[in-house]
């Protein structure tokens, strides 16, 4: 029975310390759109069941000992949100060179975003309308002289089309890059698969992925520079958390086991 107590006691003792180790506040930040089966349900509440990626964070809260808040905002306003510490990390964006500069993310020896931690490995692809001659503009290396390609401003898409010199039309937001499309603004949509609600990929007006992909692009839960000046310990344990349950959960949004470069 002493030994039994003792070591309830000892337990009770360790609890206030892991619950020190626990940034507060913790908030972390969902987009407020839509994306099935990761993110179900639109607007600033989450549905029940949430999808994986909210289950995801909250498992890898709950092997951490952590509460957090989890809110849902539009996309631009959850990286601002980062960027002055207004959310402690954000799931899951890509990584630029602004963003790298403005918020943290698993990194390399090199500096670089390091994806063998990243949660979501994404299907980078173009995208067109149905019966578009677009659709035949891609071979996997080149696109066909003259076609306009839409991206979001700031996105790594956007990035990656500047740097392979596509003719290229940029829009404020992800929604509004597709209703462009749809108004042919321009010919072809540079665009995560992950990224487009099922009901733009199945109906009569359903947009046409182009084979064969354009890069696969690894998604992370950056986390603010206050949070991880702070508490460096805890996040890079997150980041190994999150990208654990998202592996579980949904295998195939991560290809290959945590740790390992994606293929």
């Amino acid at each position: 029975m002493r030994t039994l107590l003792g070591a309830l006691l000892l337990a009770a003792a360790c609890l206030p310390a892991l619950a020190a180790s626990c940034p507060k506040p913790l908030r972390i930040g969902f987009s407020d759109v839509a994306l099935a089966p990761m993110l179900m349900g639109s607007g600033p509440g989450f549905q029940d069941p949430p999808g994986w990626g909210v289950q995801a964070a909250r498992d890898a809260l709950r092997r951490l000992g952590c509460t957090a808040e989890l809110v849902r905002q539009p996309g631009r306003r959850l990286l601002r949100g980062l960027e002055v510490g207004e959310l402690e990390f954000a799931l899951f964006f890509s990584a630029t060179t602004e963003r790298l500069r403005g918020m943290r993310f698993p990194v390399d020896a090199a500096g670089r975003a390091d994806a063998t931690w990243a949660p979501v490995v994404g299907h980078l692809a173009l995208y067109g309308l149905a019966g578009s001659p677009a659709l035949k503009a891609w071979d996997g290396s080149t696109l066909a002289a003259g076609v306009r390609v839409g991206v979001v401003a700031g996105s790594v898409q956007e990035t990656l089309a500047r740097d392979r010199h596509w003719p290229v039309e940029a829009a404020s937001s992800f929604e509004t890059s597709v209703l462009a499309l749809r108004a042919r603004r321009f010919e072809l949509l540079l665009s995560a698969r992950e990224s487009l609600p099922l009901s733009q990929l199945s109906g009569e007006d359903a947009l046409v992925e182009l084979a064969p992909l354009v890069e696969r692009l690894p998604y992370f839960a950056p986390a603010s520079r206050a949070v991880h000046a702070q508490h460096p310990e805890f996040v890079a344990d997150f980041w190994r958390e999150l990208c654990l349950a998202t592996r579980r959960l949904s295998p195939e949004s991560r290809g290959q086991d945590c740790g390992r470069p994606p293929r």
